[in-house]
């Protein structure tokens, strides 16, 4: 499917002294909606034209330190378990061991413990509740659109990402259908923020680019979410490549960016008790950082190595931030960001070659793991794109803080 861009006029004639008319770049018009789907247009580029640097700070084995001639594996006292679902794809509710996910691109925990899940490529969101058991809360499995509605009424195009909203209702990137969707816990969709935008020959849509007021505002493939205490909502905006905000009173407004660099294709951020935000930046294999208000600043050596990051997170404990991880789908692995470089903490960084199995950190295998959310000071949650799966990271004093 090749996507045709367009220009857009809304009044927001900066956006970093860019002109409206943003060019779609030949992989996003190779790969199109699958952008959707977090990170495939990024794996793609990356398989066919580039090998990624080798990270020199890592795990290194069993409770070691690792050097840079060494395949580095991931931690001892790093703990990876199944949560629910498996390396089969395919769509089942129910005990979680025997659930079937397809595609799971983002997730978030819920403040009574419950976990839910953007399938991406069943078009639904999903539960898993603290009992183990696994269960459809809004959109029809296999039946893309866009709909609001109550439960099996409502659908979505892809969605691949998710945040716990102030009020405990979800919110959803409906990253095919290019806007952004309320979901309360009961079921009940409704569309938040986003336009109608034109249609490709196949009639899908193909987003845009507009700030000011949310029934108004265009995106094109958000991504990743994230809300602060003011009820404000960050979007990864990944086809625009740029980070969009969402205040409290419905108006959507761009970070800007400090110096001459720009966002590629950002797909997950997340926000730290400092009043910082983080961002990866997945087709760049970079990582950005800054206060909410912006501007964006990009990491330096700090962060060398990344192959495509496609998800972050920040843990905390109590009011302090007890470290920034990140999920690396062209790795295969998780690091933690730290000052003299990145730590391998699950996974290993072994070239292309995903795979699936439970164990300590430097045991574990993932298939390009994309979203991940923090479960607590010592927890971290990622949807396993590649193995169908939602994985459990113990950390149990992995690491020191990040700074």
């Amino acid at each position: 499917m090749v996507v045709e861009d367009s220009e857009f006029h809304h009044g927001y004639e900066g956006h970093r002294g860019r002109q409206m008319k943003r060019e779609v770049s030949p992989i996003i018009g190779i790969v199109g909606i699958l952008l959707a789907l977090t990170i495939v247009q990024v794996l793609y580029w990356r398989g066919l034209i580039w090998e990624p640097p080798r990270p020199t700070v890592g795990g290194g084995g069993p409770g070691g330190g690792g050097e840079a001639s060494v395949t580095p594996s991931g931690l001892a006292e790093v703990s990876v378990t199944t949560v629910a679902g498996g390396p089969a794809p395919g769509y089942r509710d129910g005990p979680s061991a025997e659930a079937r996910f397809d595609g799971p691109a983002a997730v978030a925990v819920g403040p009574r413990g419950d976990i839910y899940v953007a399938d991406s490529r069943n078009h639904c969101v999903r539960v898993v509740g603290r009992s183990g058991q696994v269960a459809i809360l809004a959109g029809a499995a296999g039946e893309p659109g866009y709909a609001d509605g109550t439960g099996l009424e409502a659908r979505f195009f892809a969605p691949a990402g998710i945040a716990v909203a102030w009020d405990g209702s979800l919110l959803v990137a409906d990253t095919g259908n290019h806007r952004i969707r309320r979901v309360t816990l009961e079921g009940r969709v409704s569309t938040y923020a986003g336009a109608e935008t034109p249609v490709d020959d196949l009639g899908r849509p193909v987003g845009g680019y507009g700030d000011g007021p949310s029934a108004r505002a265009e995106f094109r493939y958000p991504v990743g979410l994230a809300v602060d205490e003011d009820q404000a909502v960050y979007v990864a905006d990944a086809g625009n490549g740029c980070v969009r905000v969402i205040s409290a009173g419905g108006e959507v407004s761009t970070l800007p960016i400090s110096g001459e660099e720009e966002l590629g294709t950002p797909t997950e951020l997340a926000l730290g008790p400092g009043e910082e935000i983080w961002v990866v930046d997945t087709s760049t294999g970079g990582v950005w950082a800054g206060p909410r208000e912006g501007p964006l600043k990009r990491l330096g050596e700090e962060v060398d190595g990344l192959a495509a990051p496609s998800g972050i997170a920040v843990l905390r404990r109590g009011s302090e931030e007890a470290g920034v991880y990140i999920a690396d789908a062209g790795n295969h692995c998780l690091w933690q960001i730290r000052k003299e470089g990145l730590l391998l903490i699950a996974g290993q960084d072994d070239g292309y070659d995903g795979g699936w199995e439970d164990g300590p950190g430097y045991a574990a295998r993932f298939s390009t793991p994309a979203g991940l959310a923090s479960g607590g000071a010592d927890e971290l949650y990622v949807a396993d794109f590649g193995n169908n799966c939602l994985r459990r990271v113990t950390l149990r004093g992995s690491g020191e803080e990040a700074d």
